[in-house]
């Protein structure tokens, strides 16, 4: 199982708190995740997940593909 991040920043690279984060799996079948809000730092933890494809939407908006590893991390700019 996988443990990874999602980061999100502004566009002066800065991070930003309290920003919604969901993730959908690819395939569907294999689900979406719970929502969870990025830190100070501009991170939200992801744990527990088999790594592959996933779709990020961030305050309901589809920010794209990505694929993840075990400790990786997806950086998004906002």
């Amino acid at each position: 199982m996988a443990d990874f991040e999602v980061r999100i920043l502004n566009h002066d690279l800065e991070p930003i708190q309290g920003v919604r984060v969901r993730l959908e799996f690819t395939p569907l079948t294999r689900g979406m995740t719970g929502e969870e809000y990025t830190d100070s730092d501009g991170v939200a933890m992801f744990s527990g997940f088999d790594e592959g494809e996933v779709n990020v939407y961030v305050d309901h908006s589809d920010y794209g593909s990505y694929r993840y590893e075990d400790g990786g991390s997806i950086t998004i700019t906002k």
